[in-house]
């Protein structure tokens, strides 16, 4: 069990500041939103994910001080217990609440804080690990004699009796500096473009391809080769069953 200390933060979040408010705070995420995704004129807005980095959680705990609230982390649960003493063992007064908030999977409990802003709202928050499948890697790709048609192992694959996933594509218009492949997840884009000129005008060659690796496929091990004809080829192995 980890007992967390409880900040004080001055910065105004109170219905009196209109610049704290849910509603403009609301609009103005959203008008931030709308003038980032502006594309130049004559051109298509490219999507965006919004990955949250930092999980929040905010409660009230009013009529209590900083001083009698304790929180600690404990078995994947925020604990939460204030306490209020008033008076003496003879007459007095006690006052105690507690709450239990889960932390969701994929938050780092190692750096859970928690903050009280000037209206008795606490804040409970930590950052989001990251997760491999929400980065876009690229994947390299290698050239092989031939693109094999599953009877020979030219590719070296990672050696299985089960037949890899295999997708080809044609790109034999563009050189190899052309290609590019990423994976995002299970979701792989093969792009190519070249511009050359040809009788005094410029042309351009674009290819976009985006599909997604069937489930049952080992997708953090896709291999990408290319033969001497330009037939790409996009290999994954099988995953194995547990």
């Amino acid at each position: 069990m980890s007992l967390l200390p409880v900040y004080y933060d001055y910065s105004p979040f109170t219905p009196y500041y209109a610049s704290a408010t849910p509603i403009r705070s609301l609009l103005s995420s959203m008008l931030n939103d709308e003038l980032g995704l502006m594309p130049p004129q004559g051109q298509l807005a490219p999507r965006r994910r919004n990955v949250p980095s930092t999980w929040r959680q905010t409660f009230h705990l009013d009529n209590f001080s900083p001083e009698e609230v304790k929180v600690n982390v404990e078995d994947g649960f925020v604990r939460v217990h204030a306490r209020h003493v008033r008076g003496d063992d003879q007459n007095g007064e006690v006052r105690e609440t507690k709450r239990c908030i889960k932390i969701p999977d994929g938050v780092d409990q190692s750096k859970v804080h928690c903050k009280m802003m000037n209206d008795n709202t606490y804040c409970v928050e930590a950052p989001i690990l990251a997760n491999d499948d929400e980065e876009e890697m690229e994947v390299e790709v290698e050239n092989v004699p031939a693109i094999t048609d599953g009877k020979e192992k030219d590719m070296q694959l990672v050696e299985s009796n089960k037949k890899p996933f295999e997708t080809k594509v044609d790109l034999s218009v563009f050189e190899p500096d052309h290609i590019t492949v990423k994976r995002r997840g299970n979701v792989v884009s093969v792009a190519a473009d070249h511009q050359r000129e040809e009788d005094g005008m410029k042309v351009s060659r674009s290819f976009r391809r985006e599909f997604t690796v069937p489930e049952g496929v080992d997708y953090k091990h896709i291999k990408c080769v290319r033969d001497p004809k330009g037939h790409l080829a996009v290999l994954a192995p099988r995953a194995d069953k547990k």
